[in-house]
């Protein structure tokens, strides 16, 4: 119940809807959980939109030092791991600084704070000049191997792509040999949770690569998770060298992404409903008896849900985008207003 009453609800992001401003918006906003983050914050400075951002995730590195405190060693120790999804997304922004040669002040200026959760000195590694330099430089971490597994490609393409990816697919890696810390219960309860997100990655990714980027089902192939119902060669690959969305649902189980994505044709509308079906599995952890580890690992992923979605509103509003669209970007929101 604790856990719960740090999120926001469906009655918070009713007023949050009803901001015709930047003005309205984080007035009310600094009446929530997000109020101390928020304070001092000059909505309309030039890098306010940046500060945000950085301020709202420094809320997701304090929850996630707030659940840490509370647990035993080895559930800690799992806790860790999923801070490496933060390292990875700093990671990247360090990638696409030293790429696009930026100063370093206003690349730093838009890291996740994350003292005290990583050994990571990311100020320091948008130091290190070249691309090469940071893979060498971090060659020893945990990140050196998918860094230096995706280096030849970039080295040959000038292309961020297959680093990025590849710290992407490592992230999942890295989570499940976490699973080696828990109990079996706890094992068994995280690794389900794990492969769930391994799954709908999956689905997000094929419609993406595919539609959108016009990849080849061969690279396709090679940037999906081995992971649930996908674990099996096989399964990845007919899921990389479907068609289009419908010929990817007609080779799903019915149970349950044949349902959830039944009728869906565009990648917007399958993003939505697979949105909505993580947060479903989320929320019915949440709803279980304390003293497992689904209450903190699924507290901490719809916290970051949440911020995802605070940002998008707040974009929302900039661009003055009508609500309706607003609601279908928004990370397992209803249309009614209620979270499902």
């Amino acid at each position: 119940m604790a856990l719960r009453s740090w999120l926001l609800n469906p009655e918070d992001y009713h007023f949050l809807f009803q901001a015709q401003n930047l003005a309205d918006f984080f007035k009310y906003l600094e009446t929530t959980v997000y109020g101390a983050a928020l304070k001092g914050w000059d909505w309309q400075a030039p890098d306010a939109e940046a500060e945000f951002n950085r301020r709202l995730y420094g809320e997701l590195a304090r929850s996630f030092r707030k659940v840490g405190r509370g647990l035993k060693k080895r559930e800690g120790l799992f806790i860790r791991r999923l801070v490496g999804r933060l390292e990875a997304e700093n990671l990247k922004l360090v990638l696409r600084a030293l790429h696009q040669g930026l100063p370093s002040d206003p690349a730093v200026r838009l890291l996740i704070p994350l003292t005290g959760l990583s050994p990571l000195n990311f100020a320091e590694l948008v130091n290190q000049g070249t691309i090469k330099a940071l893979v060498d430089y971090l060659a020893p971490t945990t990140w050196g191997p998918p860094l230096t597994r995706g280096l030849p490609r970039y080295l040959r393409e000038l292309s961020l792509f297959p680093l990025e990816m590849s710290l992407d697919i490592w992230v999942f890696d890295y989570l499940r040999q976490g699973l080696a810390h828990l109990s079996k219960a706890d094992r068994d309860l995280a690794g389900h949770l794990l492969d769930t997100l391994a799954e709908i990655t999956n689905l997000i990714w094929v419609a993406r690569f595919r539609e959108l980027f016009g990849l080849p089902g061969e690279e396709v192939y090679q940037y999906l998770p081995a992971a649930g119902i996908f674990r099996e060669p096989s399964r990845r690959q007919y899921l990389a060298f479907s068609e289009n969305l419908t010929q990817v649902t007609e080779r799903l189980p019915r149970r349950p992404y044949g349902e959830v994505l039944a009728g869906a044709t565009k990648i917007a509308a399958a993003e939505e409903r697979l949105g909505r079906y993580w947060v479903r599995n989320l929320e019915r952890i949440l709803g279980r008896a304390p003293f497992q580890i689904g209450l903190p690992i699924a507290y901490l992923f719809l916290k970051e849900l949440e911020i995802r979605n605070l940002i998008t509103l707040m974009t929302g509003i900039l661009l003055r985008a009508p609500a309706n669209l607003l609601k279908s970007h928004l990370q397992g929101w209803a249309a009614e207003g209620t979270h499902v």
